[in-house]
């Protein structure tokens, strides 16, 4: 008898077809090292935490580091893409406001309006913002546009 292992995590977004694409972890932790980040992802599915994924999103409140899961478990892989978090989530501060004030809550409400937006938003690669070029380089906006996004997911 096969077992399943619940899992809850931060943020779960879906393809339209309610394929889990992307596995999004938010720690509050501002000048993470490199070494920091690549040990907590490695970590959280190690010891199954989160469920592997083809997409695995580690935000941080100056950082988001994305992993596209070509890699196997036991490796301790660099991040495919780090993006500055404040680039992206500018048009959802308020103006001089800087995401090292905002608890780790709102970052989540934050991160979460913004994934809702981009999974029901029509975006074009030759129009897009140069900050979210990487959404499409990665081919993340494929994989989840029109789908749908869970919050403190049971994955």
């Amino acid at each position: 008898m096969e077992t399943h292992t619940v899992r809850s995590v931060d943020i779960a977004v879906y393809s339209p077809d309610r394929k889990l694409q992307l596995v999004v972890e938010i720690k509050n932790k501002l000048g993470a090292s490199a070494e920091w980040v690549i040990r907590m992802r490695h970590n959280l599915l190690a010891h199954s935490f989160i469920p592997h994924t083809p997409y695995f999103l580690l935000v941080l409140p100056d950082f988001f580091y994305l992993w596209i899961d070509t890699t196997p478990v036991n490796n301790l892989a660099e991040p495919d893409y780090k993006i500055d978090a404040t680039e992206v989530l500018a048009p959802y501060l308020k103006s001089n406001q800087s995401l090292n004030d905002i608890s780790g809550y709102g970052i989540e409400l934050l991160i979460m309006s913004w994934l809702e937006d981009t999974v029901r938003t029509e975006l074009q690669r030759d129009t897009v913002d140069p900050n979210l070029q990487w959404l499409f380089d990665s081919g993340l906006y494929e994989a989840v546009t029109r789908g749908s996004v869970a919050v403190e997911a049971t994955v």
